[in-house]
């Protein structure tokens, strides 16, 4: 099985707090992970599946979920997000004395009360786990093969089964992307049309690493601007996507009030555009390489509980910095390329006008130097 690093912080986690909060999208593992912890075939261990209706029926009033919770000393409700009486059982949980653990798998933040959600993160209480890690992959295969599958990473991404039935990737990444990501949203949310959703997932997933316009998004997928905003903040929140602002001092020539998005798997990516060409026979490796970098930087950073501000840099006349990190005053920069062999160049302008930020390149030899940082 391969480790994954949220282990032993979500371990931690548990024997500190009655109370935990396990985000993800569908299909990362976060059952598997919870497993590694609690044995799920003790009695004392009551698992409530929220993703069967018929399951979450049975559980939907508090007395019928405090029935269940007799003689158990640890209840896991997965896909918390989608039951109603959450709260209230929250309330019983922490109450109760013979409850020593209530585990909430999620993939979308639950209806919690405003003050609850504050003491569980101002404790480290709410944890994401993503898709698998380059780190986790590398210290299960070993860094010299996981190197030689770097290619295919950058098309079929780093979910579990992926990595696990290599015979089947095409296959399992779509299936995943049908089964899980589509249907992973927060189910109070106003997703009125699936096939404009969907639309509007394909359009990022060919815009990755360029500016977007909402304004222009929503013209192509027959939506209003404020809501393609909010349902690619409903991505961002459901681990999909990252979305990262443009950086800038004023200057006339810099793009303001900007954005940029990736995704944070290059799987899913593929899947959305149906794209499962080897490198060698496509026109997008070096979208696909920073794609890849910036989901493994944010992931490192995630797990590592550290959260500088990101952003990129772009000028009207196409002058570019692919990525910053600003984090206690201090900055750095990085520019990527796929190919090693090729020198990379800093914008002159850029220099001119931050010359405290050292930019620095990440290419196939360099990245795992940067994502240790």
């Amino acid at each position: 099985m391969i480790e994954r690093t949220l282990e032993p912080i979500l371990r931690q986690k548990c024997r500190e707090s009655k109370i935990v909060v396990l985000k993800g999208a569908r299909r990362t593992g976060r059952l598997t992970l919870v497993s590694r912890i609690f044995n799920l075939e003790d009695p004392q261990v009551g698992i409530i599946d929220c993703s069967a209706k018929k399951e979450r029926k049975q559980m939907n009033s508090l007395e019928q979920l405090k029935v269940f919770s007799r003689d158990k000393r640890v209840i896991i409700i997965r896909d918390a997000q989608l039951l109603e009486p959450l709260q209230d059982y929250i309330d019983f949980a922490i109450e109760s004395d013979s409850l020593e653990n209530l585990i909430l798998v999620c993939s979308f933040e639950p209806e919690l009360h405003e003050d609850l959600w504050e003491a569980l993160r101002n404790q480290g209480l709410e944890l994401n786990l993503f898709s698998l890690t380059y780190a986790e992959s590398a210290k299960f295969h070993g860094l010299v093969q996981e190197d030689k599958e770097l290619e295919q990473r950058l098309i079929y991404g780093y979910y579990p089964e992926v990595i696990t039935s290599p015979g089947s990737t095409e296959q399992i990444i779509s299936d995943i992307l049908e089964t899980g990501i589509f249907t992973q949203l927060g189910a109070s949310e106003r997703i009125n049309k699936k096939e404009n959703l969907i639309r509007l997932l394909r359009h990022l997933a060919f815009s990755i690493g360029k500016v977007i316009s909402f304004n222009d998004l929503g013209k192509k997928c027959n939506l209003d601007n404020e809501t393609v905003e909010r349902y690619v903040k409903l991505f961002t929140k459901a681990n999909l996507l990252v979305l990262i602002p443009s950086y800038n001092n004023g200057s006339r020539y810099e793009l303001k009030k900007s954005h940029v998005v990736y995704f944070l798997d290059n799987g899913i990516r593929n899947a959305l555009i149906r794209a499962f060409q080897p490198l060698e026979f496509r026109n997008d490796v070096e979208e696909l390489w920073r794609n890849f970098v910036i989901s493994e930087r944010f992931k490192a950073n995630q797990y590592a509980d550290k959260h500088p501000e990101s952003f990129f840099w772009l000028t009207h006349t196409k002058q570019e910095v692919d990525y910053l990190e600003i984090a206690n005053g201090e900055a750095f920069g990085v520019k990527m390329c796929w190919e090693d062999s090729k020198k990379i160049k800093v914008p002159t302008s850029f220099q001119e006008l931050y010359p405290q930020i050292k930019v620095t390149g990440v290419n196939k030899k360099t990245f795992w130097t940067f994502l240790k940082k």
